[in-house]
């Protein structure tokens, strides 16, 4: 009966985030004792129950789920906010003050990376799925505090439509190392929804400076993104737009690694039916808003995270995804080693 409860996890590390920003600046010992909390969800995600396999029932209304949505959402808004304060009483007038400041930079990175990746990317990656036009307008916000709009035209015209499969840019290959990996999709992502953007309206064989670019989505929220920044750089300092970008590019290069961990090796996965991996973490389900139950939301895309039921229908993953994320970036090639021989048992 406390199963909803499970999912006010996901609350843990982005109110660690705000107390820390709200708090600081810090020394530098005690900015980096402040990754402490992040540490904790690795080893206990290391140490989580399994996930019962199952139909998920809905105990409690839709508005209380909707509810952990917008307060991850206004959390990640709030967490922004003070970061850029944060970044203006930064000093740097001296080298143990320069020494100071970046430490303190550092943490911001790894700590509001984190929750960019948390709870504005994953949060929009479920707001931009919904029906409710309210619902996917706050998705697309969330994307602009990561740069990162054009993820909702590459994600819901290609990746959902080609998952598992050598069209998919998301999809990593068979023994495909991350760094590749990462930079093939952080370029193949806006590439994939320009031309996307360029085809919708009609503009393959068009001018590129025809008045009708800008209709283009893509275009709108590079505009929009830029206009954010020269904004924070204004109002705040070079400072702040710096650590804007740095925690910009932590969100998504985590939320990157994700979908490098969850289809990987799995070009041929439609022929197999194995959509993607199975998580099998207790606490990546729940810190995590259902996004480890990929498989169920690739098979009903359309419905709340709350609502899929968990499907056990792939190859099962060792670790959860705080633990993964570690071991995929730290030690790349034991990770392919072991995810390969995973696979190759249970194809054959």
């Amino acid at each position: 009966m406390f199963d909803p409860l499970k999912y006010l996890s996901s609350f843990f590390l982005p109110c660690c985030v705000l107390w820390f920003l709200y708090t600081g600046p810090h020394d530098a010992v005690i900015a980096l004792a402040w990754t402490l909390p992040l540490w904790l969800l690795i080893v206990l995600d290391w140490l989580s129950p399994k996930v019962k396999p199952g139909s998920k029932k809905k105990r409690v209304t839709a508005g209380f789920y909707n509810a952990i949505l917008y307060g991850l959402a206004l959390l990640q808004l709030l967490i922004i906010s003070l970061m850029l304060i944060y970044a203006t009483h930064l000093q740097w007038d001296s080298l143990a003050e320069i020494a100071t400041s970046s430490v303190n930079l550092i943490v911001v990175r790894i700590l509001v990376g984190t929750t960019s990746g948390s709870s504005a990317l994953i949060v929009a990656h479920e707001l931009i799925h919904r029906r409710q036009w309210h619902m996917q307008q706050l998705g697309k916000v969330l994307l602009y505090t990561v740069c990162y709009e054009h993820f909702l035209i590459a994600h819901l015209r290609g990746h959902h439509l080609s998952v598992a499969t050598p069209e998919d840019i998301a999809t990593a290959k068979l023994d495909e190392d991350f760094k590749v990996y990462w930079k093939r999709v952080l370029i193949g992502h806006f590439k994939y929804a320009w031309n996307s953007e360029l085809k919708r309206l009609g503009l393959e064989q068009s001018p590129r400076y025809h008045y009708q670019m800008l209709a283009n989505s893509v275009l709108q929220g590079v505009i929009v993104e830029c206009t954010l920044l020269v904004l924070i750089m204004i109002v705040f300092g070079w400072a702040a737009a710096f650590i804007f970008l740095y925690q910009a590019l932590a969100g998504v290069r985590l939320l990157e690694t994700i979908n490098y961990y969850q289809h990987w090796g799995l070009e041929q996965g439609k022929a197999e039916k194995t959509l993607a991996w199975v998580n099998q973490s207790s606490l990546t389900e729940y810190a995590l808003v259902g996004l480890a139950n990929h498989i169920g939301h690739h098979q009903q895309a359309r419905r709340s995270f709350h609502e899929v039921p968990y499907s056990d229908q792939g190859p099962k993953m060792p670790y959860g995804y705080f633990v993964t994320n570690l071991w995929v970036k730290l030690n790349n090639a034991s990770y392919r080693r072991v995810s390969a021989s995973i696979l190759k048992r249970y194809l054959h």
